[in-house]
């Protein structure tokens, strides 16, 4: 990486560190990458989603107000003060629906308690097979 030379010149005794890149593409935050990259995608889609969510309200919003609409109307929409705490509200639970399950940690594998049957058959049911007879 190339350095920025300043344009200031300064008597001062330089006192920083030299900048240290990092490599963030590939570097992640929870136990597994494979996660990281779940939470990235996930997180992506919920901001999509929420923009989408918005522009549908503020359409619907508009329609109910003026009974037709234009791009330039939902573009340049401001929403009242009320409004705005709904938006807020909605906000909100939607972003509980979606981050609220990375809060809990379970303690035990999936299915760990499950314990299937087991196949082995005694010669007494080798001719019945997998259902019981009636």
């Amino acid at each position: 990486m190339a350095k920025v030379k300043s344009t200031l010149e300064t008597s001062r005794k330089k006192v920083a560190a030299e900048f240290v890149a990092a490599d963030y593409d590939s570097a992640y935050f929870l136990k597994d990458p494979t996660i990281d990259s779940i939470f990235t995608s996930m997180t992506a889609l919920a901001a999509n989603v929420w923009a989408l969510q918005r522009r549908a309200d503020t359409t619907e919003l508009l329609l109910e107000k003026h009974g037709s609409v234009t791009r330039e109307m939902i573009e340049n929409y401001i929403p009242t003060e009320e409004e705005q705490r709904k938006i807020s509200d909605q906000r909100d639970t939607f972003v509980a629906e979606i981050y609220d399950p990375f809060k809990e940690s379970g303690d035990i594998a999936y299915a760990s308690s499950f314990h299937p049957p087991s196949l082995d058959l005694d010669e007494s049911e080798k001719n019945k097979g997998p259902v019981a007879q009636r």
